[in-house]
């Protein structure tokens, strides 16, 4: 078989194309190797480092691939002073990024299309801000530390979110404001589990796609804005093992605890929940700390084992005994009574003791029996208890001018010596229990009174 030799000219195009793919090659090694001089011109090495071989891929604590791409610096605790270079996004293929707990200052150049990043460490420097477009396309990017540096305020840019692999943001005394951002719950970070956003300037409640997170570590304590709002989102964080929200405004009542079968240190402290403290937490097997003081928290004293270590100092509670045991069964009604309006923190932090007839705000008695209860104008929420009914030495139950809604439970019509029952001014719906013809109904003002339900809001 006679095979042709190949045109001169097709053999000159492969052998300009083999020298356009090296010298494409090279020129990569070659800009790597740029910016690492320029990175070591401002960051003055110690000797200790060896970076004077004019191929950084020799340098101390720094690695290359075997065309001389630079893949990890990872000069952590060195003592480093200076700023690091504007371009140090174009070592593209640099996997490991380590500067933390030197004195590196200045702004932070971006790091935006390190689309190969998986960990950059650059905590505890003097970083004085931080770009917006730091986290564009890093798209592998699975651990970041941005702890204690005095950045400018920023927030948490939304190009954060294409780092799907994320497992570790933190970024505790970070100066970073503004609120939560959503996307660290749900499917955005479905690997992510250490949140550390403790000493910033965060408000607002926390995000409602946490329920379900792989969240395992949430520090979200100390903040100068203040977090606040209810935490029931935690009862759907079934993979926390650690959780510290101390230092806070959240409010409201503790969630069940049950599902949180991993967690183990839960701080709490200096804070205003309300109401008891569940027994799924006082029960938790996996329970080793748990910090409660300086809070409204009602009902009984908790007894945790003896396996905890709690912080729950006397009399920064509301607990109605200041050791554990069983309340007097009048309070036990009353919270029972302010279970379904949220257990309001004005009641808890004047609801104190172990008798309600000792001077409780909107409580009146007659010789140890409660007579009146007048809680009218005092912004409550949610709805009427049946529970009311369990209080039968009542005389007089006043509503009037809140914000409840539902129907009048039925049990009220039993209570044998109610004489006036003012719900008036309220968001009230249902037909009115068959009261005795001795009992002042005021039901004025609640527009939807006497409907079976009321109207779907447009």
């Amino acid at each position: 078989m006679n095979l042709k030799k190949p045109h001169l000219g097709f053999v000159c195009i492969l052998i300009l194309l083999s020298h356009v793919v090296s010298v494409y090659s090279q020129g990569s090694a070659a800009t790597d190797a740029a910016v690492m001089q320029e990175l070591k011109k401002l960051i003055n090495p110690p000797s200790s480092l060896s970076w004077n071989d004019p191929d950084p891929c020799m340098w101390g604590k720094v690695q290359c691939t075997k065309d001389g791409r630079v893949t990890r610096i990872q000069v952590g605790d060195q003592g480093l002073k200076g700023s690091l270079p504007p371009n140090m996004n174009k070592l593209t293929e640099l996997l490991v990024f380590e500067v933390q707990r030197n004195a590196l200052t200045g702004a932070l150049p971006s790091f935006a299309g390190l689309n190969s990043l998986q960990s950059i460490l650059l905590n505890g420097n003097k970083f004085t801000s931080i770009p917006s477009d730091f986290f564009d396309g890093m798209t592998n990017l699975q651990s970041v530390y941005l702890d204690a540096n005095p950045f400018s305020l920023w927030s948490v840019p939304e190009s954060l979110k294409s780092a799907s692999s994320l497992q570790t943001f933190s970024a505790y005394s970070a100066n970073i404001t503004g609120k939560i951002p959503d996307f660290f719950g749900g499917d955005t970070f479905s690997s992510l589990t250490n949140l550390h956003l403790s000493f910033n300037n965060l408000e607002g409640p926390l995000p409602s796609s946490f329920s379900g997170s792989s969240i395992q570590s949430l520090w979200l304590n100390g903040l100068k804005g203040k977090l606040n709002g209810s935490i029931a989102v935690v009862q759907n964080m079934t993979s926390l093992t650690q959780l510290w929200l101390h230092g806070n405004e959240f409010t409201g009542p503790l969630p069940d605890f049950s599902g949180l079968t991993q967690l183990q240190d839960c701080s709490l402290r200096d804070n205003s929940f309300t109401g008891p403290v569940p027994y799924s937490l006082v029960n938790l097997p996996s329970l080793k700390v748990v910090n409660l003081t300086n809070n409204f928290l009602q009902g009984p004293t908790p007894k945790f084992p003896s396996s905890v270590l709690v912080d729950m100092l006397d009399d920064t509670n509301s607990f109605c005994l200041s050791q554990p045991g069983p309340c007097d069964s009048r309070v036990n009604t009353l919270l029972a009574v302010a279970k379904d309006v949220g257990y309001p923190r004005e009641f808890a932090e004047n609801w104190k003791g172990n008798d309600p007839c000792s001077s409780w705000m909107s409580i009146t008695c007659d010789g140890g029996n409660i007579t009146v209860l007048n809680f009218q104008k005092r912004g409550l929420t949610g709805t009427i208890s049946p529970n009311y009914s369990s209080i039968t030495s009542i005389q007089k139950l006043i509503l009037a001018n809140n914000f409840l809604t539902g129907t009048i439970p039925s049990e009220l019509a039993l209570l044998p010596n109610l004489r006036e029952l003012d719900v008036s001014n309220n968001q009230l719906y249902g037909k009115i229990p068959p009261f005795k013809s001795t009992v002042v109904v005021k039901t004025e003002g609640n527009v939807n009174i006497g409907k079976d339900k009321p109207p779907r809001p447009m």
